[in-house]
């Protein structure tokens, strides 16, 4: 997640991550495609041992996304990030800031079974989804360790430069208004045109959620548990022993739905991590969307 760099340039050579794989979250009606536009602000604060070399790293992205049923049982996912970067260093008061479009990712999902589409009654409910997909490499990657004239970190661009793959589960249970959803994800980062390889990364997250309706708006309060680790990174072949590490986080959010339209929060803080050898801490995540159903 992590990356050596230029200290000529910026003096940073630890980076927190902003261009790996989708958050899914709890997503709208599982029966119905959707479209709309999602906001994810997070943030990163490295060398924390150095005071001449401490950073601060945030990463905001306003991204598209929908879902849409080619076949009854098949969903296809879609994701493009525009993003924002800025990383300042502290004690100089410097700031780089970036902006462009991000890595675009189309995900396929089949429904193994899903007795929410069904006409009959069941006191429980339940939906397994299993598929894959494919991030391209559509946000611009402009490192060169050589260069000074460009953003001096592999991990603070705009894309990965590298064409990626994608295996997802997504499980979710209801009984009356109770319900747990599940999320499995494991991303596979090729090499890119610098001879870069970002470490494979595995997320996973638990959201139990409880529904009622109040007027016509359908309320949905959630709260769990968010986990990602990834391996170190390749330069070239050779392990960079500085990347990589876990983090553990607990969520809370809130979903609504109203006639054709979705609006959710979902907010995660971190409670255990461990990455870069302690060099880097992950700060608060905030995800934000508005969705139109159809």
């Amino acid at each position: 997640m992590l990356l050596l760099c230029n200290l000529d340039t910026f003096a940073c050579d630890l980076c927190g991550c902003a261009n790996g794989g989708s958050f899914f979250g709890i997503l709208p009606q599982s029966h119905r495609g959707f479209m709309g536009i999602r906001y994810r602000y997070s943030s990163f604060d490295s060398h924390l041992n150095s005071q001449l070399l401490q950073t601060r790293e945030v990463f905001q992205s306003t991204e598209l996304w929908g879902r849409f049923y080619p076949f009854k049982k098949t969903q296809v996912l879609a994701f493009l990030p525009y993003n924002f970067n800025a990383q300042t260093l502290v004690k100089a008061n410097q700031t780089t800031k970036i902006q462009g479009l991000g890595d675009a990712s189309l995900i396929m999902h089949y429904n193994v079974f899903n007795t929410f589409w069904d006409s009959t009654a069941h006191k429980i409910d339940q939906n397994l989804l299993i598929g894959g997909g494919i991030k391209l490499p559509t946000g611009r990657y402009l490192y060169d360790p050589a260069s000074t004239a460009e953003v001096d970190n592999p991990n603070f661009q705009l894309g990965t430069g590298s064409t990626d793959f994608i295996l997802n589960a997504i499980y979710t249970i209801r009984y009356r208004n109770w319900g747990l959803n599940t999320d499995l994800t494991y991303k596979i980062n090729t090499e890119n045109s610098n001879n870069y390889r970002f470490g494979n990364r595995v997320t996973t997250s638990a959201s139990a959620f409880y529904t009622y309706k109040t007027g016509g708006i359908t309320l949905m309060p959630n709260s769990g548990m968010y986990f990602e680790h990834s391996d170190s990174d390749q330069s070239a072949g050779v392990v960079n022993n500085r990347t990589g590490g876990y983090v553990g986080m607990a969520t809370l959010g809130m979903e609504s739905f109203f006639d054709k339209f979705s609006i959710g929060i979902n907010h995660q803080q971190p409670v255990f991590q461990e990455l870069s050898k302690g060099e880097l801490q992950a700060n608060a995540r905030t995800t934000i969307h508005l969705t139109y159903l159809f």
